[in-house]
């Protein structure tokens, strides 16, 4: 593959997998999360790093000023909206010591991306694996339920309020123990696409059975199966280039 597809995946992975860890964070500690944040902050992170590795090139000293630009101009793009956002529901990063925990969380998804396709070790190779694939997968599920909301006619307002932590801690843990649970089958089988479909069959079933809500219990495993798909042919097309 061309090196422009093989940096294209490489900052999809890592734009997704930080947004995931922020997204989290702000749930848990009760910061708002909403669909117009989200997508920017997604676009602002991946540009940066696909512009610093398609031009530059991808290596440790690329992480590290990749994971400080990103959330530098994506501060600086939010004191700037500041005049479109309601401050009294969508209190966010206007703080500026969320410069450095987005700097945190780049640092985290760069070079975990990075030693799973270029680690030499197995073990840091399979952590990373795993932290990548239910990263995406967490993502994915919370802009899944956003655009829900918003097709179905949520404002902006009600969904900010609607989306919290309880909201994402079960599917998070679904996709932690069935990705992990498809990574040791893998490991004993050694056959393709049994890790991916049991990590989403997995998945599915604790969804199922913790949420009774069928449709979120699909979705987990299309999302899964989305995640290995994305995260694997990135690995391929890294290692290759």
């Amino acid at each position: 593959m061309s090196k422009l597809y093989s940096n294209f995946l490489f900052s999809f992975v890592v734009a997704v997998v930080m947004n995931a860890l922020d997204m989290v964070y702000h749930l848990a500690t009760g910061w708002a999360v909403h669909l117009n944040y989200v997508a920017i902050k997604l676009t602002v992170i991946f540009l940066t790093v696909w512009m610093i590795t398609q031009f530059i090139g991808l290596g440790k000293e690329e992480g590290i000023v990749a994971s400080i630009f990103g959330p530098v101009m994506f501060y600086v793009y939010y004191v700037f909206a500041g005049a479109t956002l309601n401050r009294e529901i969508f209190k966010l990063d206007e703080q500026f010591w969320f410069i450095f925990l987005h700097i945190a969380f780049m640092l985290i998804a760069y070079f975990t991306a990075w030693y799973f396709a270029k680690g030499e070790k197995q073990l840091l190779r399979t952590i990373s694996f795993v932290l990548i694939a239910s990263a995406t997968s967490v993502a994915f599920y919370v802009l899944f339920i956003m655009i829900r909301w918003r097709m179905m006619g949520v404002s902006e307002d009600d969904a900010a309020t609607l989306m919290t932590f309880k909201l994402v801690i079960i599917p998070a843990i679904a996709f932690i123990i069935g990705i992990s649970a498809g990574v040791v089958l893998e490991k004993f089988t050694k056959k393709r696409f049994t890790d991916s479909i049991a990590a989403g069959l997995i998945s599915e079933a604790i969804i199922l059975l913790l949420l009774l809500d069928f449709i979120l219990g699909f979705i987990a495993l299309i999302i899964v199966l989305v995640s290995y798909y994305i995260i694997h042919t990135y690995k391929k097309n890294l290692v290759e280039a």
